[in-house]
C-alpha cells in the first residue's frame, strides 16, 4: 500500500545566503548514464517543507517544471490543503557538488524559498507550488515526449526521511504503465483515494521521496514519485507524465503570468507602495540600544519601497491599555488574547499590510500579528520564525541580537538580504 507522509518537527534556523549554482557540470565518465542524469536532474530538484501547524512539518520532494511561471511540481499529499510551502534547491560547494547534509539547509534560513500552492489534482495526487523567486542558474526540468515503456531504465531523486542525506539517487526499471485506483493512509484519521495513470517500477522509495522526479536516460521527466507497497517487494508507484501534462495544461495554470515576458535588462517594476512613508516604530519599553533600533526604520522603509509591505514594532514598559495589575494576574492564555486583540486593533487603525510586533516589559509579553492583507506575501513560517528569534534571544536578555535576527528573517523572506542599510 502507498506510504504515508513523514511528519517532522519544525526546525527554526538562522538565515544565510542563496544557494550557489555551479557554472558547469563536470563531465560524467563515459557510459555512466546514472551519474549523468543525476547531475542534470538534481539542479531542478527541491526539498519541500509543508507546515501543518502545531510544530509539525511534513516534508517531501519536487521539481521545477516551469521556470517562467516559477512552478514546482510535487504530490498533493505532500502539501495537503495548506496555502503556502517552502522549498530548498541544492546548494553547491566549491567542489561543484551539492551539500547533502540536512543541517546545512536548516541552519541557513534563506536557502528556503517560500511559495504559494496554486493548483492541486487531488485525484491524481499532484500539486503545483508557485515560488516567490527562482535562484539564478536553476533550469527547469524538461518533460519527456511520452511515457516510458516496460523494461526502460529510469532514475529518481528524493529526500527520504530515514536517510541521513538529501538528494538521494535511485535507479530502477519500469515494470508496467497502467491506470490505477488506490487508497493511501496518511495518518490515523486521513485516508486519500486516488485514480490516475501510473508507472510501476522496481526502484525502492521511502517517505520523504514523495513528489520527486522520475527521469529517463535523457534527464527528462517521465513521472512523479508517489509511493511504495509495504506488502510487496521491489514495487513502487509513480504518477505518469500524462497526468503531469494534464495538470500543466489547465487553463488556470496557463493563465499564470510568466516571468519569461520580462527581460534581464527590463525587470518587473516593484509594487507601488500603499502609503508614502513607513510606519513609525517606538521603543517605549527601552529594550534596545539606539544603534540596533535604527535598523527597524531602515528595514521598514526597504520593505515598503521594494515589496509594498509594512513593518511596525512597538514596545511598552506597561500594558498599552487596561490595568497593569489586572493584566499581570491573567492566565497566559488570557494575556495572549489581550495582546492579540491590541495588535489587531493597531493593524486595523494603521491599515497595516504586513507585520506588527508588540512587546511589553511588565508583565513580559510578546505578540506577532500578520495582517490579513499580507497573507499571500508573508507565510506562517515567517511569523513563527520572527517570534522564535525574539523569544529565544530575550530569554537570555540578548535583546539587540533578537531584534537583528527577527529583522533578518523578515527581509530574507522577501529576498531583500539580511541587513537593511542604516538611514543616514
Amino acid at each position: 500500500m502507498p506510504r504515508t507522509l513523514l511528519p517532522l518537527l519544525l526546525v527554526l534556523a538562522a538565515p544565510a545566503a542563496l544557494p550557489a549554482q555551479p557554472k558547469a557540470d563536470p563531465a560524467p565518465a563515459p557510459g555512466d548514464a546514472g551519474a549523468n542524469v543525476y547531475r542534470q536532474v538534481l539542479r531542478s530538484t527541491v526539498w519541500v517543507h509543508s507546515d501543518r501547524g502545531g510544530g509539525k512539518l511534513a516534508t517531501g520532494s519536487g521539481s521545477l517544471v516551469d521556470k517562467g511561471r516559477r512552478l514546482v511540481l510535487t504530490n498533493y499529499h505532500v502539501v495537503g490543503d495548506v496555502k503556502r510551502a517552502t522549498v530548498y534547491f541544492p546548494d553547491y560547494g566549491p567542489d561543484k557538488k551539492a551539500y547533502s547534509d540536512r543541517k546545512h539547509y536548516l541552519e541557513r534560513g534563506r536557502l528556503g524559498i517560500p511559495g504559494e500552492v496554486v493548483e492541486v489534482d487531488r485525484e491524481g495526487d499532484l500539486a503545483l507550488i508557485r515560488l516567490d523567486r527562482v535562484p539564478d542558474g536553476v533550469p527547469e526540468l524538461p518533460l519527456a515526449a511520452s511515457s516510458p515503456d516496460p523494461g526502460q531504465t529510469v532514475h529518481s531523486i528524493g529526500n527520504p526521511g530515514k536517510s541521513g542525506a538529501l538528494w538521494v539517487y535511485t535507479p530502477g526499471k519500469v515494470r508496467q504503465v497502467y491506470g490505477k485506483k488506490w487508497k493511501a493512509r496518511l495518518d490515523e484519521r486521513t485516508v486519500l483515494q486516488f485514480e490516475a495513470k501510473v508507472i510501476e517500477t522496481d526502484s525502492p522509495t521511502n517517505p520523504g521521496d514523495s513528489g520527486g522526479p522520475l527521469a529517463n536516460d535523457k534527464g527528462e521527466l517521465v513521472g512523479v514519485t508517489q509511493g511504495g507497497a509495504t506488502d510487496a517487494q521491489a514495487l513502487s508507484i509513480f504518477v505518469d507524465l500524462s497526468e503531469v501534462k494534464r495538470l500543466l495544461n489547465r487553463r488556470s495554470v496557463q493563465a499564470l503570468r510568466s516571468d519569461a515576458t520580462t527581460t534581464a535588462d527590463k525587470p518587473k517594476d516593484p509594487p507601488k507602495p500603499h502609503r508614502d512613508a513607513a510606519l513609525k516604530s517606538t521603543d517605549e519599553g527601552k529594550f534596545f540600544s539606539e544603534e540596533a533600533w535604527k535598523q527597524v526604520a531602515a528595514a521598514a522603509e526597504k520593505l515598503l519601497k521594494e515589496k509594498g509591505l509594512d513593518l511596525q514594532i512597538e514596545t511598552f514598559a506597561a500594558p498599552p491599555k487596561g490595568d497593569a495589575e489586572k493584566v499581570k494576574a491573567m492566565t497566559p492564555g488570557d494575556r495572549e488574547k489581550f495582546f492579540r486583540d491590541f495588535a489587531r486593533e493597531r493593524v486595523k487603525a494603521e491599515k497595516l499590510v504586513g507585520l506588527y510586533v508588540v512587546i511589553n516589559k511588565a508583565p513580559g509579553s510578546l505578540y506577532v500579528e500578520r495582517s490579513e492583507a499580507a497573507g499571500g506575501k508573508v507565510s506562517d513560517e515567517v511569523v513563527n520564525k520572527v517570534k522564535a528569534a525574539l523569544l529565544g534571544a530575550f530569554k537570555e536578555k540578548k535583546f539587540d541580537e533578537g531584534l537583528a535576527a527577527a529583522l533578518k528573517v523578515v527581509l530574507e523572506s522577501q529576498g531583500l538580504g539580511g541587513k537593511a542599510e542604516e538611514k543616514k
